[in-house]
């Protein structure tokens, strides 16, 4: 099992997370996590992502890849934000039963892990977390489907 905490100096951070491709839909763009992950969090709350887990990583549409490109050296705050996105029921009883406070929480660790690891992609760091920020409740509430 991997473990990985949040304030761990930057360099540390850079470990080989044994992904594999899996393309669930046709043209899509699905990882499948090959090994556990434990993860301490910017507030000390320790998550485990399982082997198995599926993820986009970042949900960057096609056409903007040229601008945003989906996988980057800080990816691993994208797996993190989509494994507390997974976790919702359970994230929601940990910030006291609010769906706000929860999600507010996983986009905002994100863009931690994000400014951490790759503080050089500040103008993509912003917009990305700005535009889930604004725009994420309805994939949140599972209303709409992220497409990749």
């Amino acid at each position: 099992m991997k473990v990985i905490d949040f304030y761990d100096e930057a360099e540390n951070l850079k470990i080989p997370i044994k992904l594999s491709y899996q393309p669930i839909v046709k043209g899509g763009r699905t990882f499948t996590v090959s090994e556990d992950i434990k993860v301490k969090l910017s507030d000390g709350f320790e998550i485990v992502i399982k082997d198995g887990t599926i993820t986009d990583l970042a949900s960057v549409p096609k056409f903007l890849w040229s601008l945003f490109t989906p996988i980057d050296e800080a990816f691993i705050g994208d797996l993190i934000h989509d494994y507390l996105w997974i976790d919702k029921v359970g994230q929601i009883s940990h910030f006291n039963n609010s769906p706000y406070l929860a999600r507010k929480f996983a986009d905002e660790e994100r863009y931690r892990w994000r400014k951490k690891l790759a503080p050089k992609k500040k103008i993509k760091n912003f917009v990305t977390h700005y535009f889930i920020r604004i725009f994420g409740r309805p994939f949140y509430d599972r209303k709409f489907k992220i497409p990749n």
